[in-house]
């Protein structure tokens, strides 16, 4: 095996809970307004949002409904096959990639799919998030207008089973980035190709318990890779009971640098990002939870950072103004917000300036499961209660 010289960084677990740039006066916390959707939404969907459109993705269909709820069009991805649509994004041309996972169905050839060798890597683990059925070893990209239509369908036979958690793309391809496994266990995986459907050969991270659960790629087709793992990474020993991940790699899939957690005895995940390296996940220690946000800058050192008591699950997206947004369920009044002390977990979205200052902050029902922003629709939330799944918007 190659041996290569990487940069390795450690990302200190103890952050603070104050403000990482001072916002000039207090904010009050809006309310975001519920949408009245036509169709009932379960909680698993997965949800982008371009342009006047909500982008709804559901195992293998996908929808688009109006700022009002009502469903614009919707396509059935299967064609014939069985198939899992986990993850998806945009291009600048407003066309949806959604990639997933599909079965081998020897006697059909999908169209546009290019022929891959298969690559069946060694020393690879089981996570406890793959899908259960074995048969999910295709990782299958399918391209969608604007409108609904389905314009290509590429695939890359894998061999073992794949589950896919997220998708990047510009215009020099995309990346899709997940965890593959073998008998022994489960590792992260990355696999790249170019806008035409063709594949490179997939590099991994970790040999026995790593997720990635996001993808970045920078302009120059470098790729940024979070998720959390708790076996040694790149030399890296494991701090806590299992830390929070973030690798850069080069556009060849040569790894230049990779920082983790670094703090004993805790749960560390990074499970969303903007595109600008802005990171959220949770932080568990012991019976306490907290939301992590943290940006880095391209050379994966933190730029600023906060911590706030709550449930754990948080969620990233890109704002108005350059601005990131961060969802969570608070737990305890905040400082900065004058009018935020819940007496019970409440969901908040919190808004933050390219410095860290916070400069908004609005409150929702239930537990974020999604966030995304566009010009035409404002900051839109997906999140779960006991009534079910709601969408609400803060424009």
């Amino acid at each position: 095996m190659k041996r290569f010289a990487v940069a390795l960084l450690t990302l200190p677990l103890i952050f603070s809970s104050t403000q990482a740039s001072a916002a000039p006066k207090p904010i009050v916390a809006k309310e975001m307004i519920a949408i009245n959707l036509a169709e009932t939404i379960t909680a698993d969907t997965k949800m982008l949002v371009v342009g006047t459109s909500i982008l709804l993705l559901n195992e293998s269909s996908i929808s688009a409904i109006n700022a009002d709820g009502v469903e614009k069009w919707s396509l059935t991805l299967t064609q014939g096959a069985a198939s899992i649509a986990t993850a998806l994004t945009s291009d600048s041309a407003g066309d949806i990639w959604v990639a997933g996972t599909s079965a081998n169905i020897r006697d059909v050839v999908p169209t546009n799919s290019p022929s891959t060798v298969p690559i069946n890597p060694d020393n690879v683990d089981v996570d406890p998030k793959l899908p259960t059925r074995n048969d999910l070893t295709v990782a299958t990209l399918w391209k969608v207008s604007n409108s609904g239509s389905l314009l290509s369908t590429y695939t890359l036979d894998n061999l073992s089973p794949l589950l896919v958690n997220s998708i990047a793309l510009n215009t020099k391809g995309f990346t899709l980035g997940g965890i593959q496994a073998t008998e022994m266990g489960n590792s992260g995986v990355i696999i790249s190709g170019s806008l035409d459907g063709k594949f490179l050969k997939p590099t991994y991270l970790g040999k026995s318990d790593t997720s990635i659960d996001v993808i970045v790629r920078g302009a120059d087709s470098t790729v940024f890779v979070m998720g959390s793992s708790s076996e040694i990474l790149a030399g890296k020993k494991v701090a806590g009971f299992r830390d929070g991940i973030l690798a850069k790699y080069s556009s060849t899939g040569k790894l230049i640098a990779l920082v983790r957690s670094s703090a004993s005895k805790a749960k560390r995940e990074w499970t969303s990002a903007t595109n600008n390296l802005f990171l959220t996940g949770s932080v568990q220690s012991g019976t306490k939870y907290e939301s992590a946000l943290t940006k880095f800058a391209t050379n994966l050192a933190p730029t600023w950072t906060y911590r706030f008591a709550s449930t754990g699950a948080t969620i990233a997206a890109n704002g108005p103004n350059g601005s990131q947004c961060a969802a969570f369920v608070s737990k305890s009044a905040i400082k900065g917000i004058s009018n935020w002390k819940p007496n019970k977990p409440t969901a908040l979205l919190l808004s933050f300036d390219g410095k860290g200052a916070l400069i908004g902050a609005a409150s929702a029902v239930g537990t974020p499961l999604a966030l995304g922003y566009s010009k035409d629709l404002g900051v839109v939330l997906m999140s779960t209660s006991q009534t079910g799944v709601s969408i609400f918007r803060l424009t």
